[in-house]
C-alpha cells in the first residue's frame, strides 16, 4: 500500500504517498500498479483525490516507482473552493541493502496545478531507510526519513520534516490482511524567507497519525483494499482532527 508522509500536505494539495511500503523489495522484473482514492476531511474542509501509481523492480534489490495525483475537489463549508488538478509527481527509489534494510528516495516534482498551489512551488525530498521483519504471522516494517523542500517561487522554505512509521501487518490468510501502523512527523528548525530565518522556531512540534486498514487478494494477479488514518497533533495538523479515508485496486505484474 502506498504510505504517507506529512499529511498536513494535504491541507494544500494532495496527500503526500512517499515510500510505497516498508518492506522488502520485490524480486528482479516484478512489478505492481494501483489507484486509489482519498477522501479527506478536516472540520468544515473536505478534499477528494484520485492517484494512479506504479513500481518496479528494475534489477535485484533496486526498484523505481511513480505517483501522478490529481485532487478531484476541495470544499469548505459546502462550497466549491475550486480548488482541483494535477498535483505534484513523486518519483520513488529504493534500494534493499540488507535482507531488512531498505534505503530510500523520494522526490516530489513542482507539477501542481497553479489553481490549487499558486505559484511555482519546490521540488521535495524525502530520504531515509527502513527495517522489516517476519515475526511469525506478523510482518513488522518501520521507516526512518527525513523530508525537505527547495525554496518555491514564493521563496520560503519550510522546517524539516523528520517522519518515524511503523506497521504490523497479520497475515490470517491467504486473501485477507488487516494492518495497523502511526506515522509520527514532528519539525526541525523555522520557516525562512529568501534564506533568513523568520518568526518562532518550529523544533518539537509533532504530529501522530495511526491507521488501520485492511488488504484483500482477489486471486494472485489483482488485489483491493481499504484504510483509514486519524491525523492529530494541534502544531502539525491543526486543532482539528484531520480524517483521510481510502480504497484502492490494484494489480500485480
Amino acid at each position: 500500500m502506498f504510505k504517507k508522509i506529512a499529511l498536513a500536505a494535504a491541507l494544500t494539495a494532495t496527500a503526500s504517498f512517499a515510500t510505497w511500503d516498508y518492506f522488502p523489495v520485490q524480486e528482479a522484473h516484478k512489478g505492481q500498479a494501483e489507484i486509489h482514492f482519498d477522501y479527506m476531511m478536516q472540520d468544515d474542509w473536505s478534499r477528494g483525490a484520485l492517484s494512479a501509481g506504479a513500481r518496479y523492480t528494475i534489477v535485484q534489490n533496486f526498484e523505481a516507482g511513480l505517483i501522478v495525483p490529481f485532487v478531484l475537489f476541495t470544499s469548505f463549508d459546502g462550497e466549491d473552493m475550486k480548488q482541483d488538478g494535477l498535483a505534484d509527481l513523486q518519483l520513488l527509489l529504493r534500494y534493499q541493502f540488507m535482507p531488512i534494510m531498505n534505503a530510500f528516495l523520494d522526490v516530489d516534482l513542482p507539477t501542481c496545478n497553479e489553481d490549487l498551489c499558486g505559484e511555482d512551488g519546490p521540488v521535495g525530498f524525502h530520504f531515509g531507510v527502513q527495517y522489516s521483519q517476519k515475526f511469525g504471522m506478523v510482518d513488522f516494517g518501520s521507516e526512518l526519513g527525513l523530508a525537505l523542500e527547495t525554496k518555491g517561487d514564493d521563496k520560503t522554505t519550510p522546517p524539516w520534516d523528520m517522519n518515524l512509521g511503523l506497521e504490523a501487518d497479520f497475515a490470517v490468510s491467504e486473501m485477507i490482511t488487516p494492518y495497523v501502523g502511526i506515522d509520527i512527523n514532528m519539525l526541525l528548525g523555522k520557516y525562512t524567507y529568501d534564506g533568513e530565518n523568520g518568526g518562532e522556531s518550529h523544533t518539537g512540534d509533532m504530529g501522530f497519525a495511526p491507521y488501520l486498514g485492511l488488504s484483500f487478494n482477489i486471486n494472485p494477479m489483482f488485489y483491493a483494499g481499504a484504510q483509514a488514518q486519524f491525523c492529530f497533533g494541534d502544531d502539525y495538523y491543526g486543532e482539528e482532527m484531520l480524517t483521510i479515508l481510502t480504497a484502492k485496486v490494484g494489480v500485480n505484474f
